[in-house]
Order: C-alpha cells, then sequence, then structure tokens
C-alpha cells in the first residue's frame, strides 16, 4: 500500500478500479452489473475519468465486500473483511450521510468529495484517539 496523495487522483482510482476487477476474479461485465450500471458505464470509468456514484459504490461495498476507502483514496484494504465487517458504525454514517445530501440536492462529484472528506476526518479522529491512549 502506497502513501495517500493529498488530493484526488483520477488515474489512481482507475488503476483501483483494475485491482479491483482482477482481485475479485470477476469480468467488467460483472462488476457493473452488481453496481446495477452498464458495462459501458463501467468502461466510462475506465477510460474517461467519469466517477461512479455513491449508489454504485455502496453496492459495491455491499457486494463484492470493497473498502469504499480504499477504492477512493488508496488508503487501507482493497476488502473490508480486511479492515471492518459491513455492520461497522462509520459504514452506517457514511450511509446516512450519502442520504442527508442527496436530499439536499447534492451532485455526485460533490458526495463523492463529501465522503472523502469525512473519511479522512475519521481517520484523523482515530490517530488523535490512540495518540491520546499511548500518552496515558
Amino acid at each position: 500500500m502506497s502513501a495517500a496523495p493529498d488530493s484526488f487522483s483520477p488515474d489512481a482510482f482507475v488503476e483501483r478500479l483494475l485491482q479491483m476487477r482482477k482481485a475479485t476474479g470477476r469480468t467488467g461485465a460483472n462488476i457493473a452489473r452488481l453496481g446495477e450500471i452498464t458495462k459501458q458505464t463501467f468502461s466510462g470509468y475506465l477510460h474517461t475519468g467519469r466517477l461512479p456514484s455513491a449508489c454504485v459504490l455502496a453496492n459495491w461495498v455491499f457486494r463484492l465486500g470493497i473498502n469504499a476507502n480504499w477504492l477512493l483514496t488508496g488508503e487501507g484494504p482493497m476488502f473490508l473483511e480486511q479492515a471492518h465487517r459491513l455492520d461497522d458504525p462509520l459504514l452506517r454514517r457514511l450511509g446516512e450521510h450519502v442520504a442527508a445530501l442527496r436530499q439536499e440536492g447534492a451532485d455526485e462529484a460533490g458526495i463523492v468529495r463529501s465522503l472523502m472528506e469525512m473519511l479522512e476526518a475519521e481517520q484523523g479522529g482515530e490517530a488523535e484517539r490512540l495518540g491520546q491512549a499511548l500518552a496515558e
């Protein structure tokens, strides 16, 4: 796992999509179906820099066990089973956050940015709690 950049990299995201496809042993068409998108849309993610919606990401999380944090940022393990269970409170908060943003009319790019900020804040909070525990 390499260090995450300070900003989103479309090229790195495409590379992680390819890694996801290889690691799951699935075709692009199958991953598309699991994300409830067309294979042309999945191909577009690989070739145009277009990003999947929060719904597509959530479908992949639930159906493939992919860690959305890893997929978006490169941080953490590729699969949730290596990190947290699906009933993790963070995943619940992320889902609630996406629902609230959708109600406010946020576009998909805004939702993805907001999720990335939320995940980064969560990661910072974990580091702070660990530092406090070590200081005690």
